[in-house]
């Protein structure tokens, strides 16, 4: 852990060198990443999937929620991948990975649990624009759910230091960035994207970490507009309030109105029982 005080400043090198404080993932996840640009591996990663006991529970948990609303219950990974495609059980298997990678601590002033659990929700919401708009809704799910890591890994690499930032935002209200830029010299949107590089993630999950708050940085990313979206969601923005806080060539870009996606939101309550599917051991 590195020690922070008022008359040091942590450089960005300091935190990049932290990095090895991070958790270090599954031999399946990170197959399960590199699998974004080996599509015809998919054989084999649901082979290694079904051979972590622990992952595949919380991803077979899921698959029979009420979420997919399945006619009859898959039992085995295969199986799910049957019902719900590949793609699908792939950003579970992240998703699900990462959960029991950075797994909740109740003594920890940053409470992870409702950190997955907006994630999720920002993450059902993209995949949902996604779905309504034409593009690849399970790719989507997956960006919208890591567009946020870099605060986990603050968290973990300096976790004093960003619970008194986040509790200097939470009185004042202030944006977070700005908070970070001020006491750090950067941010965790810097610190995500670096980390989705190592990671080796898809391109698109560092442009959307990096990008959200401005959606229409080019070149332009369509799941980085919809994470963008997602997060007024998530917010619970809803009808005119909702339009009026993006621009029109944004919601042209996008072929975006409140009419084509009103009815296609999911209920939040849905997607917390779905995250908790994944969530609860």
């Amino acid at each position: 852990m590195i020690e922070v005080n008022n008359k040091t400043r942590l450089s960005k090198d300091e935190m990049l060198a932290s990095l090895h404080q991070l958790p270090m993932l599954s031999a399946v996840v990170q197959d399960v990443i590199a699998s974004f640009k080996e599509n015809h591996l998919a054989p084999s990663i649901l082979a290694k999937i079904s051979k972590d006991q622990g992952l595949s529970a919380k991803i077979l948990r899921v698959a029979n929620s009420s979420f997919y609303g399945l006619s009859r219950k898959v039992s085995s990974i295969p199986e799910s991948a049957l019902v719900i495609g590949f793609n699908g059980v792939r950003s579970l298997a992240l998703s699900a990975g990462f959960v029991l990678a950075f797994p909740h601590n109740p003594d920890n002033s940053f409470d992870r649990r409702a950190y997955w659990l907006h994630s999720f929700r920002v993450a059902g919401y993209t995949q949902a624009l996604a779905k309504c708009l034409g593009h690849d809704h399970q790719a989507a799910f997956t960006v919208g759910m890591f567009y946020e890591i870099g605060q986990l890994v603050l968290d973990v690499c300096i976790p004093e230091v960003f619970a008194s930032i986040l509790t200097e935002q939470k009185k004042s209200g202030a944006n977070l960035i700005e908070i970070e830029q001020s006491k750090l010299g950067f941010d965790h949107a810097i610190i995500g994207a670096e980390m989705a590089k190592r990671w080796n993630f898809p391109q698109d999950i560092e442009h959307a970490i990096l990008y959200w708050r401005t959606p229409e940085h080019e070149p332009f990313e369509f799941n980085t507009a919809m994470v963008h979206v997602a997060v007024l969601l998530e917010s619970g923005l809803r009808g005119e309030e909702l339009m009026e806080r993006l621009s029109g060539t944004l919601c042209e870009r996008l072929g975006l109105s409140w009419n084509r996606i009103e009815n296609i939101i999911p209920d939040p309550d849905q997607l917390d029982a779905e995250a908790n599917q994944i969530l609860d051991s």
